[in-house]
């Protein structure tokens, strides 16, 4: 699988959001950019800390994404996440279906996504170098 590259259409999608309801990539275009980030399989809570004050820096220019495709069930990473007091939405991508769209083998993977839904850098990165700095890089080519 090849990854998209930069200067390409992000393609559209929708899943569930483990936070609740439904997460559209439509939804956001054309208002504000987007970070996608195909997460490891395992967060840490330092991970998420660090999302956590990126999200709330952020929200009125970039929406971030977290795309997951490993969890030991809804329920409990629907509990996990609240738990944890995340905001972003979280796409539960179950058959991998967003993973192939955007060519993503094995996470992690940043996409950022300007708000005309133009992809403006992608990444694929060691889940041990899925740290804030690279988020923040991610963030700041999406605006």
């Amino acid at each position: 699988m090849t990854l998209l590259q930069v200067g390409s259409a992000a393609p559209a999608f929708k899943g569930m959001n483990l936070l609740g309801g439904e997460f559209s990539l439509d939804s956001v275009k054309g208002t504000r950019g987007v970070v996608i980030s195909f997460s490891p399989d395992q967060i840490n809570p330092a991970q998420v800390s660090w999302a956590k004050n990126l999200y709330e820096k952020n929200k009125t220019e970039v929406e971030l994404v977290s795309i997951v495709r490993k969890i030991p069930s809804v329920t409990m990473a629907k509990a996990f996440l609240q738990q944890l007091g995340l905001k972003s939405p979280a796409v539960y991508d179950q058959k991998q279906e967003i993973f192939q769209l955007y060519g993503v083998e094995n996470p992690v993977v940043i996409y950022s996504i300007n708000k005309d839904g133009v992809i403006t850098n992608v990444a694929q990165i060691e889940p041990k170098a899925f740290n804030q700095a690279a988020m923040q890089e991610a963030i700041d080519k999406a605006k």
